[in-house]
């Protein structure tokens, strides 16, 4: 429907499949995700999860397509438990990772136009690492939000990146589940297009996160811990 008239269209649809994470043969979690980059998810769950600290102790993985499962062997049998507990983290970060406001700018930008499957079906999320404010060289993206996250945090785990020196740049409406994620990586900074919730602001001064949002159209918003971006 355009302008009071209708017309039959062909119309592009992100795919959302249900991807169940089998952990030495111990059914973990099932997750709703984008059928892209599974492996980089696994692992980045894994890893916010507590279930792993390190890609090395993923001894296997192996998907199933026609099931739908990603199975990993680890190098010691996973906890459960550790699915329910709250993560508590008793330190803030500290770091001396400073960005300028150039940067913010810059990467908002660059992750408004990366992902071609958001500009065709405008349903999904993106998120990308940069490391100390250059732009990044590696884009994911999901139906959730919190996927894509855990997707650029499972790829850095692999490929062992420094990320007390990363930005976690998303799409999305920061969450407190979104910037635990990152706490739990040692990121000290997410910028993203939406915004934060209360929760999130009230956590990211105490962890020592530096939270911006509504970061678009070369305007943002700083959080917490302004002291990181350089005007």
């Amino acid at each position: 429907m355009k302008r009071g008239e209708t017309e039959r269209c062909v119309q592009s649809v992100a795919t959302e499949i249900p991807l169940t994470v089998l952990a030495n043969e111990m059914e973990i979690f099932t997750l709703l995700c984008s059928p892209s980059h599974l492996k980089e998810l696994t692992m980045g769950c894994l890893f916010t999860s507590s279930l792993i600290k390190k890609a090395n102790e993923v001894l296997s993985y192996q998907y199933d397509e026609e099931r739908w499962t990603a199975s990993v062997e680890l190098s010691r049998d996973p906890d459960p438990g550790l699915l329910e507990r709250r993560i508590s983290f008793r330190n803030p970060l500290q770091t001396d990772l400073r960005i300028s406001a150039k940067e913010v700018v810059e990467l908002a930008a660059w992750l408004q136009g990366c992902s071609t499957l958001y500009r065709e079906t405008g349903g999904v999320h993106s998120a990308a690492l940069s490391y100390s404010g250059a732009i990044p060289d590696f884009c994911c993206d999901d139906v959730g939000r919190h996927n894509a996250v855990d997707k650029v945090l499972g790829w850095a785990l692999m490929e062992e990146k420094d990320l007390s020196r990363c930005v976690l740049i998303s799409s999305g409406r920061t969450s407190s589940v979104i910037l635990y994620k990152a706490r739990k990586a040692r990121i000290p900074v997410t910028i993203s297009r939406g915004a934060p919730t209360h929760q999130t602001v009230l956590h990211a001064i105490d962890m020592g996160v530096s939270v911006i949002g509504f970061a678009r159209g070369g305007e943002f918003t700083v959080y917490s811990h302004e002291e990181r971006i350089e005007t």
